[in-house]
């Protein structure tokens, strides 16, 4: 399994975890990396069950976003499901004003809740 930077990656019970370890996704470079890292795991790895776990990023700007976006797009359109959780309350906030939260990502506030929602 490569080794990533931006994230640490687990799997339980057939869901692939994915923990963002920056607490800010502010900065171009730092976004830039994180992306390139998500994109290749996703084209190594091809999760049918992926989740993102926020649970320690305080800020993330809207090219994150983007690169959820992106995520999302190759992970459902390969017939997977991609879930969210953990957003702390800045990101939260963000989703929420942007009217991404449960409509274009479905979020959840644990990881065991995100991790049950995908045996439903």
């Amino acid at each position: 399994m490569a080794e990533y930077k931006r994230f640490e990656v687990t799997h339980q019970g057939g869901v692939t975890v994915l923990r963002l370890v920056d607490a800010e996704l502010s900065d171009l470079v730092l976004q830039d990396a994180a992306h390139e890292e998500l994109m290749a795991l996703v084209e190594a790895d091809k999760p049918a069950k992926l989740l993102i776990d926020f649970s320690v990023v305080q800020y993330c700007t809207t090219g994150i976003i983007n690169s959820l976006l992106t995520t999302k797009k190759r992970v459902v359109g390969s017939g997977g499901q991609f879930k969210l959780c953990g957003l702390t309350k800045h990101v939260h906030d963000a989703f929420h004003a942007l009217n991404l939260e449960n409509t274009v990502f479905d979020v959840y506030a644990t990881a065991d809740e995100a991790l049950a929602a995908f045996g439903s």
